[in-house]
């Protein structure tokens, strides 16, 4: 006892860390605030916890999300959401296996939603099972990590941007984490939940360790032919979208889409946006609530009403949006001021059923919400989030390759997988097996 005092003391003077945290957003400071949740629910002393976030603020994910309300998590959590379904069920069944093994009470079977609710949050479900705080903001999710932290010591270095993790020479020896600015930080465990960007090329120096693919945004806006969508910028519609490959549909979604200068945006064309790839062809349902031959009989319908031929652009008149008339016409080849047909009805028709634009790319990555890539699923334990290869080592969140659709999901895997390593760190430290 003696000497695990003195040895205590001399980690103290040296610096040493139980656990350093590596990313300051939604997935790092879950992860801390777990580990000390469950150090204090069992009588065990918080570990020594070192966040360290590259940038002047913590939690920049999580300010963001739900456009700034935080739609934190989803009451229909579904692993087929993601872009690894199965790794995604693997973690998601280990993160509710250890919540009930370690005793923690349930105000909902989402155990995220439950880990908030034990640190005050109050949320509320909107549609589609969106949860999001009382308060509606963001900030509200941030101040109440924030304030939990701080009750249990733990430290938060900010501008602290790590650059090489250096694995422990001997199964007694520490992590060393080097910082930018060339300082070495020592740990017992060391997290990483930098995020997407922390991994492009092989960050931290683990590329010849751990397997990493290189990443790149997606859930964003997409490029398409700007001559198309530029006349109609900033207009939104109520559609459906179709993503199609070679005459095959791939994915759809149904809500709104707002038309940009370089392409087209909004959470459909988001969600479209982890399938699509250049040359593929964007179908906008502009009317999908319209049955099969509804222009016809609104052109006989309108005529007869009127007592005179309608033009085809009157026929749109009333549909749709005059600019987006205009696009509508000039897609199906027709002069606006020409009479009506059954003929053109039928064209029109077809175009507001499938007003195609080409793929080109990603519009604005920096409107993209999630990066694709990461560290490779398969070389961590999914109960744990632990290096196979190298233990001690987590990766957590969008630092893993990882993505899901809007909805919540990609917060809740950030603070899932953080809930998940936090558990097992501090059990770890405590000599304990993991749940």
């Amino acid at each position: 006892m003696h000497i695990r005092a003195v040895g205590a003391a001399f980690d103290i003077i040296l610096g040493m860390e139980d656990i350093v945290v590596i990313g300051g957003g939604a997935s790092g400071l879950a992860c801390a605030l777990a580990a000390c949740e469950q150090a204090l629910r069992a009588g065990r002393t918080p570990p020594r916890i070192l966040i360290l976030e590259a940038t002047d603020k913590i939690g920049r994910p999580i300010l963001r999300s739900g456009n700034g309300r935080c739609n934190f998590t989803n009451a229909r959590i579904a692993p087929e959401a993601y872009n690894h379904p199965v790794h995604a069920e693997r973690v998601f069944t280990a993160l509710e296996e250890a919540a009930r093994a370690a005793g923690l009470p349930e105000e909902t079977p989402n155990p995220v939603a439950s880990f908030f609710g034990r640190f005050g949050l109050v949320w509320r479900e909107e549609s589609e099972g969106r949860l999001y705080p009382l308060a509606n903001k963001a900030s509200v999710v941030l101040d109440i990590l924030r304030a939990a932290l701080c009750r249990f010591g733990v430290r938060i270095r900010l501008d602290a941007a790590a650059t090489k993790v250096a694995l422990p020479r001997t199964p007694e020896s520490p992590f060393t984490v080097h910082l930018q600015d060339g300082e070495l930080v020592r740990a017992r465990r060391v997290v990483i939940a930098a995020g997407g960007t922390s991994n492009a090329g092989g960050a931290f120096g683990l590329e010849d360790v751990l397997p990493c693919q290189e990443p790149h945004p997606v859930l964003g806006p997409l490029a398409t032919e700007g001559r198309i969508t530029k006349p109609l910028d900033n207009i939104r519609v109520r559609c459906t979208a179709r993503l199609a490959r070679n005459g095959e549909e791939l994915a759809r979604e149904r809500g709104e889409v707002q038309f940009r200068t370089y392409g087209v945006s909004g959470i459909a064309v988001f969600n479209l946006s982890r399938a699509a790839v250049p040359g593929d062809v964007l179908q906008l349902d502009l009317a999908p609530d319209l049955p099969a031959g509804a222009m016809e009989q609104r052109r006989v319908q309108l005529a007869g009403a009127l007592g005179a031929a309608l033009t085809n652009a009157e026929l749109l008149q009333g549909v749709l949006l005059p600019r987006v008339v205009e696009a509508l016409l000039k897609a199906a080849q027709l002069d606006g001021a020409q009479a009506a047909t059954a003929q053109t009805a039928a064209q029109l028709e077809r175009q507001l059923h499938g007003f195609a634009l080409t793929v080109r790319g990603i519009g604005d990555a920096d409107l993209c919400q999630v990066m694709r890539g990461g560290f490779a699923l398969e070389a961590f334990n999914a109960r744990t989030l632990e290096a196979e290869c190298a233990p001690g080592l987590h990766v957590t969140g969008e630092a893993l390759d990882m993505d899901a659709a809007c909805g919540g999901f990609n917060l809740h895997w950030a603070f899932a997988t953080g809930m998940l390593a936090g558990w097992h760190a501090e059990r770890a430290l405590a000599g304990q097996a993991s749940c």
